[in-house]
């Protein structure tokens, strides 16, 4: 009896490493989707396995799904007496939480503190593990120059609704500036496109192709705070191509 249950754990084990191993492959080629089902059966045959769990939430990172990715983690970190894995967890912890805030920047100001507060936190637990880790160190840097500047921009909003309060003279010429700025794009939207002298129809499909290459190019959940940044400016800047897109009037060639 107890022989047959070494083999079924055998079985089981064998199954489970050949599930994770077709799920890595899958990872590779960008089929995040698919990976995910793989180290689902992984799971089923050996639910105590992290590293199919692990992977399993660098896929739902790939996927833009932070929520799904954070949860399991946190699992991760819990439950992996591999004090490296415990730090590849923490870290990516980090940089979901780092990612969340950046995407709040356009809506929740306070929310985004919060957010890189919370991501400061982690890469903390990181550094508390392996204090040499410089990703880690730059990355708490980085978010808290960003708090700052989040910082200095509500203090900007508050001056604006309470006209009476000092401000700086040359945030005031900066912010007539580019009210200016907006008024003369409002009359005229083609402007800036005429100034440029560009093809409005030739744009577009730059934007088209742009927009496949950072598709294709989805950031890796190790990646530096740095590089969420840069990728996040680069996302909004593609939204705001997009959208100005559609309400400029093209020439057709039919």
């Amino acid at each position: 009896m107890l022989l047959i249950l070494v083999m079924v754990q055998t079985a089981f084990a064998d199954s489970a490493r050949i599930s994770t191993s077709q799920g890595n492959r899958l990872y590779r080629q960008g089929k995040f989707d698919e990976a995910i089902g793989q180290y689902d059966q992984a799971l089923i045959n050996r639910p105590e396995a992290l590293e199919p769990k692990f992977n399993k939430a660098n896929s739902y990172y790939r996927l833009d799904d932070l929520g799904q990715a954070m949860n399991l983690y946190r699992e991760v970190a819990a439950e992996s007496k591999d004090m490296k894995l415990v730090t590849k967890a923490k870290y990516n912890l980090g940089n979901c939480s780092f990612q969340q805030g950046s995407k709040q920047r356009d809506s929740n100001l306070q929310k985004a503190i919060e957010e890189m507060e919370t991501a400061i936190g982690h890469w903390r637990a990181v550094l508390d593990i392996e204090p040499e880790n410089k990703k880690a160190a730059k990355n708490i840097e980085v978010a808290r120059l960003i708090i700052k500047d989040i910082l200095d921009q509500l203090k900007n909003q508050q001056q604006q609704q309470d006209p009476n309060q000092p401000q700086d003279p040359n945030q005031q010429q900066q912010n007539q500036q580019q009210q200016q700025k907006q008024q003369q794009q409002a009359q005229d939207p083609n402007q800036n496109q005429q100034q440029q002298g560009q093809d409005p129809n030739q744009e577009q499909a730059q934007q088209q192709e742009q927009q496949k290459q950072d598709d294709e190019k989805k950031q890796a959940p190790d990646t530096t705070a740095q590089e969420i940044i840069d990728k996040e400016q680069r996302d909004k800047k593609q939204r705001h191509i997009l959208q100005r897109a559609r309400y400029q009037k093209v020439e057709k060639d039919w």
